[in-house]
């Protein structure tokens, strides 16, 4: 597979590589694949990382089994040997935790670190997702008050718009017959005169 592009997503990976989102997710997990994810919280596959999934699609095809393909990859250095020891669940945590400090193993140690860990990056990305949830709903509530409240302003100008001239034709009115009154007063006036 030639890399076309620096990042893809995981359904552009899946297509170009006819397989699933699921067997790509899978992939991950078997082979302890680290998959960065942007700041929403989705993942990307680099350069480097399309490339793995092609490698380990294409042995897949040829009908090597998983445990084969890791072999393969530890010994080529592309991926670390799979850690024998067994994550900490949440449920153990408390437990693991209340031993005293130097009847930790190093082992168990490292699995809280890497526990804490994986909570603090999954508490940093739902987060992260949040943040930005909360951003575009309130950037769309913005808009739309902008939009009711222009709406609004536009409405009202051209109701005053019609009061002001419906006052204008009868301030007009007004004087239109105010000049004839005067005007028929001062004729009727002047024809008596010349009359007499």
């Amino acid at each position: 597979m030639e890399v076309l592009k620096e990042r893809y997503s995981i359904t552009e990976l899946s297509a170009s590589l006819n397989i699933t989102d699921h067997a790509l997710r899978f992939y991950e997990k078997e082979f302890g694949l680290n998959i960065p994810k942007d700041n929403r919280g989705r993942r990307y596959y680099t350069t480097d990382l399309a490339n793995l999934m092609y490698q380990i699609k294409a042995m897949r095809d040829q009908g090597l089994e998983l445990k084969a393909i890791r072999k393969i990859l530890e010994d080529e250095h592309i991926i670390k040997p799979k850690d024998i020891s067994v994550p900490i669940s949440a449920e153990q945590l408390p437990a693991v935790v209340s031993k005293r400090l130097e009847e930790l193993s190093s082992a168990e140690l490292s699995m809280i670190l890497e526990t804490l860990n994986g909570i603090k990056e999954q508490l940093f990305n739902n987060v992260a997702a949040e943040f930005v949830s909360t951003r575009e709903h309130i950037s769309k509530e913005i808009h739309s008050s902008k939009m009711e409240l222009g709406a609004c302003v536009e409405n009202s100008s051209r109701k005053l718009e019609i009061k002001m001239d419906k006052h204008f034709q009868e301030v007009d009115r007004y004087i239109t017959n105010w000049r004839e009154r005067k005007n028929t007063t001062l004729t009727g006036k002047l024809k008596k005169l010349i009359g007499k």
